[in-house]
């Protein structure tokens, strides 16, 4: 079975501020071998990693410059994007050595964000985030190299790059999650708006709902649009109405929808949606079932009411868990079973979220607690085959501080090519990345 690692944003979200929405930062200027704005990445011919399918140990450490934040990692083909709040570096996946990175001195403004095909990485600078910017260009994921500038237009979120790709952005202004955000559709290479919403999306349920658009994508000729209808006052039980619809990215109709209602008692809706080939996943604890759509034509593949963790390159991860222990199985996307592993019930364990998971070829990697004296001393990896039941807890990552609150693991576990990185939010030491290989 094989499974190999995508160079796009996976339908997991990363748990740090960054590329899942592009964070506005200012930088230090930093001493290392990298380019600077206006120069080529320059990065050396360097064969490209090949997709781990387990992991046994450590494979290399990354820290960044001058110890400052890592946000989020996203794979690329060369191995990790690193985005940090002093720029973004490429980290061969195999080695952890750096390929390229792009830094701008401290008085500037700056944003990053990868382009859904995985291939370039838009930056944006200039001498304050008040003002559009005065450079935005688009950098070879593979060499740092400049391919070109991409335009935006004024009062479109010029420093929002939160998803893109050659062609098309879509601009989601600065709002409250609560304000209507109307989506646009921007020709990066031009500048020219193709087309923008005059209105938010409802849900034909009832038309009447206050609707919210939390979540967008590009898929070939569609923009995928998560719609969420609710009443605007909390209600006991809360009657929710969850619609994806399809839009054509060229004007803007609607090419088909889904929609499903349901009561929610004592929250209000969550839900997020992921797309990989021609399956969207549509997911969330709110819901009472996850539902596979087939993207070209919209019909609903399968459904299932298990706790879904996510897609992971076409296999979906579900999760169920009791006083005995926990169960994890990788589904197709008819949501039949493919792979199974169990965890017996062990000390820390409902700690951690059941999303602190990623399925490998060979079995599934696992964010573990490390003891001392009976409390938690480190944060690792551990790894269990496929139709195990023995999970084999990998060298220390990350230590945790004694008095620590810990709750759940706050960082981030993802596949590159070559690696899986591990980062943590709580590390006393200087941010860094732990691959396991």
């Amino acid at each position: 079975m094989s499974r190999g690692v995508n160079t796009v944003s996976s339908g997991r979200r990363p748990f740090f501020a960054s590329v899942a929405g592009p964070v506005l930062i200012s930088f230090s200027l930093l001493a290392c071998s990298c380019s600077f704005p206006g120069e080529a990445g320059g990065a050396d011919e360097v064969s490209e990693p090949q997709a781990v399918t387990s992991v046994s140990g450590v494979g290399w450490e990354w820290q960044t410059p001058s110890e400052r934040e890592i946000l989020a990692v996203e794979p690329v083909a060369m191995g990790a994007a690193v985005f940090m709040d002093t720029g973004v570096a490429v980290l061969h996946g195999g080695t952890g050595e750096e390929v390229w990175s792009y830094l701008v001195p401290e008085q500037e403004a700056f944003a990053a964000g990868l382009t859904v095909d995985g291939a370039s990485l838009l930056v944006a600078r200039g001498p304050s985030s008040d003002e559009p910017p005065e450079e935005t260009l688009m950098l070879d994921a593979d060499s740092g190299d400049s391919t070109g500038e991409f335009r935006v237009r004024e009062g479109f979120a010029p420093w929002d790059l939160w998803s893109a790709s050659e062609a098309e952005r879509v601009h989601r202004p600065p709002g409250v999650v609560e304000e209507y955000r109307p989506l646009s559709i921007i020709d990066v290479a031009s500048g020219d708006q193709r087309w923008e919403q005059e209105a938010p999306l409802t849900c034909e349920a009832d038309p009447g709902l206050a609707s919210q658009q939390p979540d967008s994508l590009i898929h070939d000729s569609l923009l995928l649009v998560l719609v969420v209808c609710s009443p605007e006052q909390f209600e006991n039980p809360l009657e929710v109405t969850t619609a994806v619809v399809a839009l054509d990215l060229a004007d803007g109709q609607e090419v088909w929808r889904q929609e499903f209602t349901h009561e929610s008692v004592g929250t209000f809706p969550n839900a997020s949606i992921a797309v990989e080939g021609n399956a969207l996943l549509l997911e969330g604890r709110d819901l009472p079932e996850a539902h596979v759509i087939n993207v070209p034509d919209g019909e609903i593949r399968a459904s299932t009411p298990r706790t879904v963790v996510g897609m992971f390159e076409g296999e979906i991860l579900a999760w169920e868990g009791s006083s005995e222990g926990h169960r994890y199985d990788l589904l197709g996307t008819d949501l039949e079973t493919v792979e199974s592993v169990e965890f017996p019930e062990r000390p820390w364990r409902s700690l951690l979220s059941e999303e602190d998971v990623l399925p490998l070829g060979d079995g599934l990697v696992s964010v573990e607690v490390l003891e001392e004296d009976g409390a938690p001393s480190a944060l690792a990896l551990g790894f269990t085959p496929w139709g195990g039941t023995e999970t084999e807890v990998l060298d220390s990552g990350f230590p945790i501080e004694a008095g620590d609150y810990f709750d759940r693991f706050t960082g981030q576990v993802v596949e590159v090519p070559g690696a899986v990185v591990l980062l943590d939010g709580r590390s006393p030491e200087p941010t860094q990345l732990v691959a396991y290989q």
